[in-house]
């Protein structure tokens, strides 16, 4: 149902949904929000609307915006990637796999990407990332060479490294067996 832009929005259902899946109690979103645990109260339970500046303090508490405190849409639904689905690039040269698992968190500049490298294969040198990009990668099995800028760096199997923009990275398996891992490049932040 449309509400008529002089109707107040009614934050509370979403106040309460966050601060739940965040594992918030509401003594906790008090302490980081400056806003009283009773008003808090009276907002979830859409007893009172905030002002724009409580709103505010809500939202950045629950590290979100207030756009996303104001939307009335439901809940989204489960978003199911099957296996057979995914946007694979398979390198017949080098044998590299690279699997994009959520198309919905790229939508939102967040790439989630599993990798397969036969054994002794690499990626090659790939170029730099724009600036304000975050790399983060985490070794399920075997064992990775990362280089970044020339520099390497061996994970093993549970081992994750974080990393910014560089000159250039390659993902490299040294080994005798396949190594996978998972990357999770940020790119809310790029220039």
């Amino acid at each position: 149902m449309a509400r008529s832009p002089a109707e107040p929005a009614d934050i509370g259902p979403n106040v309460r949904r966050r601060r739940l899946a965040a594992g918030m109690t509401l003594e906790q979103l008090a302490d980081a929000s400056g806003v009283s645990t009773a008003m808090l109260s009276e907002v979830e339970r859409s007893v009172k609307n905030p002002t724009v500046k409580l709103a505010y303090q809500i939202a950045r508490a629950l590290r979100c915006s207030l756009t996303d405190l104001l939307d009335d849409s439901d809940a989204q639904p489960v978003l199911v990637v099957r296996a057979a689905k995914r946007r694979t690039l398979n390198d017949r040269e080098t044998g590299v796999v690279r699997h994009g698992l959520s198309p919905e968190l790229l939508r939102r500049g967040i790439d989630l990407v599993l990798y397969e490298l036969p054994r002794r294969s690499t990626t090659g040198e790939l170029g730099a990332n724009r600036a304000g990009i975050l790399e983060h990668v985490v070794v399920l099995d075997g064992t990775l060479t990362l280089v970044l800028g020339g520099e390497a760096t061996v994970l093993e199997t549970g081992d994750g490294a974080t990393y910014g923009p560089q000159t250039t990275t390659e993902y490299r398996n040294d080994k005798a067996r396949p190594c996978r891992f998972l990357l999770v490049a940020d790119a809310t932040r790029a220039l």
